[in-house]
């Protein structure tokens, strides 16, 4: 997410794992830099959960990412995308989702809906 709104959704079946989230980044991070509009300054931030720290993830951020944001040890999750899924939670919880098809659907719906000004707030909270 940026101060613009928020990048690609993608959805994970099965188990996240290291290699789950090095595809995931593979395939979004960059696109979703670009269509934000931020693909030559974005910082990556992220939780020091262990597929976020494994050496191969580790790696593919020092080719790819230009600046990331360290987290320290045991921190509280001060991210502003955990109040973006907690949003949408609660805009999912408005439907009346009956299988994993119409979840999908609502989910890519309510996505689109987030907009820049909601994201900007959230981003606007975080202290340097």
């Amino acid at each position: 997410m940026a101060i613009s709104g928020v990048g690609n959704l993608d959805f994970i079946d099965g188990t996240m794992n290291k290699y789950v989230y090095l595809d995931i980044r593979e395939r979004n991070l960059k696109q979703s830099a670009r269509n934000l509009g931020i693909s030559r300054h974005f910082k990556l931030y992220q939780d020091n959960d262990p597929k976020h720290s494994a050496d191969i993830c580790k790696l593919w951020v020092l080719y790819h990412c230009p600046v990331v944001i360290k987290t320290p040890a045991e921190s509280p999750d001060i991210n502003p995308i955990e109040h973006v899924w907690d949003y949408l939670q609660q805009k999912i919880n408005e439907h009346n989702i009956s299988n994993k098809q119409e979840l999908r659907k609502h989910l890519i719906e309510e996505w689109a809906k987030i907009n820049g000004s909601f994201c900007a707030k959230l981003m606007k909270s975080m202290s340097n």
